[in-house]
C-alpha cells in the first residue's frame, strides 16, 4: 500500500513546543496565507504593508511532511520546488536551505515567528535562505531532510524536518492580493 503523506505546518506555542500542528488540506485552497499574524486564517487581516523603505516580513511558516499511512518500506529523498514564476517586483518568497529539527520525538527546531523579523537573522535553526522561485522541477531543493531513525519515514506519525518559508515585501511591490502559487514536494517511496 502507498504511503499517505500530508503537508502540515506548526504555529503558536513557545520555542520548541508548537501550539498547533495544522494539516493544510483542512484550510483550502489556498492552504497557506503569508501575513503578519501567526495563525491559519486565509483572510485579509494582518496584511504585510508595503514599506516606504527597507523590508517588511510575514511571519515565517514552518512546514513539514507528515505520514498518516505508512509506506510498504520507506519514504526518503524529499525535494521542494515551484513553477519558477514568483509574485512580481518587490516581493520575494524565501525558503530555508537548512532544515530545523522536527520528527516524531522532537520539535526542537520550532521557533515562534516574530512580528516583522527576518528568518535568517532571527530563526536560530535557519543557516541559509534562497528565493523559493529559483527552485523548479528540473533543479529542486534537496530537502527538507528527515531526522527519523535511518533518515527515512517508515511509520505513521513520522515527519520530515521543517522547511521554513517567509514572504519579504519592499517598496517596489504593488498593493493588492497576489495570485495563488503552487509549491510542490516530491519524494521517493519504496
Amino acid at each position: 500500500m502507498a504511503a499517505t503523506i500530508k503537508v502540515y505546518f506548526d504555529f503558536g506555542g513557545v520555542d520548541g513546543t508548537p501550539g498547533t500542528n495544522q494539516d493544510t488540506d483542512a484550510l483550502g485552497p489556498p492552504n497557506i496565507r503569508f501575513k503578519q499574524a501567526d495563525d491559519t486564517a486565509i483572510d485579509a487581516a494582518d496584511a504585510i504593508p508595503i514599506p516606504a523603505a527597507g523590508t517588511e516580513y510575514s511571519r515565517w511558516k514552518q512546514i513539514y511532511l507528515y505520514c498518516s499511512a505508512a509506506p510498504v518500506t520507506s519514504v526518503n529523498n524529499v525535494r521542494f520546488y515551484t513553477d519558477g514564476g514568483g509574485f512580481g517586483a518587490g516581493i520575494t518568497l524565501r525558503v530555508s536551505t537548512s532544515f530545523p529539527t522536527k520528527n516524531s520525538g522532537s520539535d526542537a527546531g520550532y521557533e515562534v515567528g516574530d512580528v516583522n523579523a527576518a528568518m535568517l537573522a532571527d530563526h536560530t535553526g535557519v543557516a541559509g535562505v534562497a528565493d523559493a522561485f529559483g527552485y523548479i522541477a528540473a533543479a529542486s531543493l534537496n530537502g527538507p531532510s528527515i531526522s527519523e531513525a535511518g533518515n527515512i519515514i517508515n511509520a505513521i506519525g513520522e515527519t520530515t524536518n521543517y522547511l521554513v518559508l517567509q514572504l519579504e515585501v519592499t517598496n517596489a511591490a504593488s498593493a493588492g492580493n497576489l495570485a495563488d502559487e503552487t509549491l510542490t514536494f516530491q519524494y521517493d517511496e519504496i
